[in-house]
């Protein structure tokens, strides 16, 4: 129960706090529109009698292939904007990591230079005496 209700919770914030984009967070951007893709308007229906209906059967026609186009392009458009995406995190997952890496390690070169001159008597492995046994 307490695993689920903490990844529930670390899925909560992940949704609510996200990464960022060149400084702008992810969580802003939650519905992905595409920008090269043409969307044709529905053609009007207007039936009042057959030569109308059979008009109107061959604009829905000629409209039915032009959005199975546009549906195909938006799939498209989406996955390789996918693809680009992950790249995206990827490089940046990568570049945080190798800086926190480098940080760390700075980090302790910076505090082994003083290790010979104040670091005290050599650690081992045993357990310290019990405070009792200490007194006595």
């Amino acid at each position: 129960m307490l695993v689920t209700t903490t990844a529930a919770t670390c899925m909560l914030a992940t949704d609510a706090i996200a990464g960022g984009l060149d400084g702008g967070e992810i969580a802003d951007y939650r519905i992905w529109r595409s920008n090269r893709c043409y969307k044709p308007p529905p053609p009007q229906v207007q039936i009042t009698d057959p030569l109308t209906y059979n008009l109107t059967v061959d604009a829905f026609n000629r409209y039915f292939e032009q959005m199975k186009v546009f549906v195909e392009c938006v799939g498209q458009e989406a996955n390789e904007d996918y693809e680009a995406l992950q790249q995206v995190l990827e490089r940046g997952l990568f570049r945080a990591r190798a800086e926190a890496l480098q940080d760390l390690e700075r980090t302790r070169s910076a505090i082994e230079r003083y290790r010979d001159a104040y670091s005290g008597p050599a650690l081992n492995a045993e357990m310290p005496p019990r405070r009792e046994e200490q007194a006595r």
